[in-house]
């Protein structure tokens, strides 16, 4: 072997092996933080939004009045939870009903809420 390649060989063998510092050995965690960050912006407000339609529905009773995701707003007849379908009336002057998969709805409108229309919109 020749004298330059053995000198460097010994230098390889030498050379101090940099010290990890704080940030480079944290950063293994940068994708879990990442994970759960998404997490709680994506997947918490789906659930409490579900969470909050199941109750809606389990508190479904005769003469409420509802909205359905297709617009239509209709008073409940009856509730079939155990096939998770209800009936509504859709047209009170020729009592004309539907059967509707509890799914389909939308919102259920309060007692005063005769119009369909939101107690959220501003009042001028």
């Amino acid at each position: 072997m020749d004298l330059t390649a053995t000198y460097f060989v010994l230098l390889a063998q030498a050379a101090p092996k940099p010290e990890a510092s704080v940030l480079e050995s944290l950063m293994w965690l940068a994708p879990a933080a990442l994970l759960l960050i998404g997490f709680f912006l994506l997947m918490r407000p789906e659930q409490k939004k579900r969470k909050e339609m199941d109750e809606m529905i389990a508190n479904l009773k005769k003469n409420d009045r509802i909205e359905t995701i297709g617009g239509i707003l209709a008073t409940v007849v009856s509730v079939k939870k155990d096939q998770g379908e209800l009936v509504v009336r859709i047209d009170e002057k020729t009592n004309a009903e539907m059967r509707l998969k509890v799914r389909a709805i939308a919102r259920v409108l309060d007692k005063s809420d005769k119009s369909g229309k939101s107690d959220q919109q501003d009042e001028d």
